[in-house]
């Protein structure tokens, strides 16, 4: 099932950045003004979790284009009726063109038969797999984007202590989407004092702007061992422990949630059997 693992590298490298890149972009991008005008969600959240995971899984293993193509459509489908657009195309732009990057790199470099376009001479079978990978990337972070828009946080770090994730997993990645923004902040914060100083000239060459961003890059990570153990310790004099258990209980689900999550399971799973057919 996980074959591309060892078969395809370069499309796990492409799908793993595309997550994670899509959702810390998410987080810079975010609106929270827009993610409130979301009121109409009936689908519960350990479901919509279930269903993208098990989607970007089949995507990854599909080997025709146009089924990846469709789901992205549906996805943008999706955005638009629930008056999300806008935030979801802010948030497609980078694996956008993270995935145009590797389909141009497919096509000059990959193949035996080439096509000659004048200007320039691309393979045949670059294109093609390198359109599969863009289609793949494309409906991968679209599913994800889309989780990220319509679920909370709070929903999200439940739903995880549901499906039964080690409470380690949960903690760090509370801590993580809370600071984030933090960090950021700090990161602006020492480049307007670095332009205060003359830092970062516009008639600086290469090798002295590496030189600030490398300086800025050493005093941020400093600052952010100085920040955890801040906040560390602000966490235990307020009588957090580490193996501290929660005593709050997922509410169950309900039978029409179970059967929504079966079907669209079943949908899935027939779906990549239907693409490996073909």
């Amino acid at each position: 099932m996980l074959e591309w693992l060892t078969r395809d590298p370069l499309n796990g490298i492409v799908i793993t950045i595309a997550f994670f890149s899509s959702l810390i972009i998410g987080r810079y991008l975010g609106n929270k003004k827009e993610k409130a005008k979301y009121n109409g969600k009936t689908i519960d959240s350990r479901i919509e979790i279930l269903v993208s995971f098990l989607l970007i899984i089949a995507v990854t293993l599909m080997k025709h284009w146009y089924f990846p193509i469709v789901i992205a459509a549906l996805c943008i489908g999706i955005a638009l009726k629930i008056n999300l657009i806008r935030d979801y195309l802010k948030k497609l732009v980078f694996p956008l063109v993270l995935a145009l990057f590797i389909l141009a790199v497919q096509g000059l470099f990959y193949g035996v038969n080439k096509i000659d376009l004048g200007i320039i001479s691309v393979y045949a079978e670059g294109i093609d797999y390198g359109f599969l990978i863009f289609a793949r990337v494309l409906a991968s972070a679209s599913v994800l984007i889309l989780l990220v828009i319509t679920i909370s946080e709070n929903e999200l770090l439940e739903s995880m202590r549901w499906f039964g994730v080690p409470k380690t997993i949960i903690e760090i990645s509370s801590f993580m989407s809370r600071y984030i923004k933090t960090f950021s902040s700090e990161g602006k914060k020492l480049k307007q004092a670095q332009e205060s100083r003359c830092g970062f000239s516009r008639n600086a060459n290469f090798t002295k702007q590496a030189q600030n961003i490398a300086s800025i890059s050493g005093a941020l990570i400093t600052r952010a061992f100085a920040r955890s153990e801040e906040v560390y310790r602000a966490m235990l004099s307020r009588g957090w422990k580490p193996d501290l258990k929660y005593s709050i209980d997922c509410q169950p689900l309900n039978k029409r949630d179970m059967i929504l999550g079966i079907l669209s399971s079943s949908g899935i799973f027939a779906m990549l059997v239907f693409d490996r057919l073909l």
